[in-house]
Order: structure tokens, then sequence, then C-alpha cells
């Protein structure tokens, strides 16, 4: 996520503040989230609310063209994670919405940011060996061509290679 604010719940209902609610006021927030997820695979969001007092109920979206595509929640008192399952299919920019006790009635750190992120629908990878560093001319190449899903597992999944 890009810059995180604070905003505290007795600031927005423009109660009064005390002293010991002064400091409750000074807490933070941090989300730290990729940023590229994946089609078809989990996505993991870690949010940490610094000095807590209460749980936070936190939910994280991803929004595509209007449309929310996943969305996961938690309660988080320190840090925790929230899983996303990204959809397959879905690929291209979209918007991460992040958000903890939506309302004022909740206990618990309020807050909302969001940052845009990209979807990658790639299916696998190629991963190309070859049985020596360097070559002299006119030596023979031995090479092991390996396919991966996004997650690095094998797959079976064929490839036509050219070798020039």
């Amino acid at each position: 996520m890009r810059e995180c604010t604070c905003e505290c719940a007795y600031e927005r209902a423009n109660v009064k503040v005390g002293e010991f609610d002064r400091l409750l006021c000074s807490r933070g927030y941090l989300v730290s989230a990729p940023s590229v997820f994946r089609a078809g695979l989990k996505g993991v969001v870690s949010v940490t609310i610094f000095n807590p007092v209460k749980e936070t109920k936190v939910q994280v979206q991803l929004v595509t063209k209007g449309v929310v595509v996943a969305h996961g929640q938690g309660s988080v008192f320190d840090k925790e994670t929230v899983t996303l399952k990204v959809p397959p299919g879905v690929s291209g920019q979209a918007h991460l919405k992040v958000w903890g006790n939506r309302y004022l009635t909740d206990d618990g750190y309020i807050f909302h940011n969001f940052t845009t992120v990209t979807i990658d629908s790639k299916g696998s990878s190629v991963f190309i060996q070859t049985d020596k560093p360097v070559y002299k001319p006119k030596q023979k190449v031995l090479i092991n061509v390996f396919t991966v899903t996004p997650d690095l597992r094998p797959t079976n999944q064929k490839v036509e290679a050219y070798i020039v």
C-alpha cells in the first residue's frame, strides 16, 4: 500500500479528546501487499495495528471495473494476514481496498486505504537449465526444460521450443 494515514474515531466524531484518548489517537497501521496478484491463486495481505487497544475487524477487496472480484476478512489485534482467493480468468489493473472497523460503533481502530495493483493471469513459466555455464565452439549443449505453474509446482504442459 502507499502512504497510510491515522484516523481516530474521536476525531471523526468531533468528541473532545482527553489526555488518555490523545494517546490512543497516536496509533497507526501498516498494510503490506504484493503489487501483483495471480489469477486462480491465493493472495496474502499483511495488516499491522500499532499500539492496539482492541481487536480490529479488517476487510480487504480486489475491485476491477467496479466489480468486487475477491474479498477477505479477519480480526487483527497486533498483526495478522488476510487471504484473498483471486478467481481464474481475471487480469489487468485492480483497486486493492483495505479498511478496518467501518463504523464508529465498532471497537478497535478505524482506517481505510486503497492502491492500484495488477492481476496477472500468467498460466505457467518455463525454466531452461544447461549442463555447463560456458561452452566452447562446436561443443554439444545439453538442456533440461521445466514448466511450472505460478505457485512453482511442476506441470505437464507441452512447450514448443526453437533453438537458434
